[in-house]
């Protein structure tokens, strides 16, 4: 049976924080996204908890559940470089296959 559910859902936590988040069905791999990520990005941190890097002079968080949150930045460009990351993510195979 096919599945219809979104890949993802975007959403806005908080009106006042500058931030938006994605939240994907698939888990993420933190440690495969580093390792794709670090050649042409900035990797900031990779804790167990989360991975935070730069894309775009935009700071990116990503969490093993799939959540995948942008700092400082307005809602319109937040969600287009959401997607962009989402596809990087989804192209570098950095999401868990069930």
């Amino acid at each position: 049976m096919a599945d219809d559910r979104p890949e993802y859902v975007i959403l806005s936590p908080c009106t006042t924080s500058k931030s938006i988040e994605m939240r994907t069905r698939t888990k993420l791999d933190l440690n495969k996204s580093e390792k794709e990520l670090s050649s042409d990005h900035e990797v900031t941190a990779n804790t167990s908890v989360f991975l935070s890097f730069i894309h775009k002079e935009k700071q990116f968080v990503l969490y093993s559940s799939g959540k995948i949150v942008i700092k400082e930045v307005d809602s319109v460009q937040g969600k287009a470089l959401l997607i962009e990351v989402f596809n990087l993510l989804k192209e570098r195979g950095c999401f868990v296959e069930d």
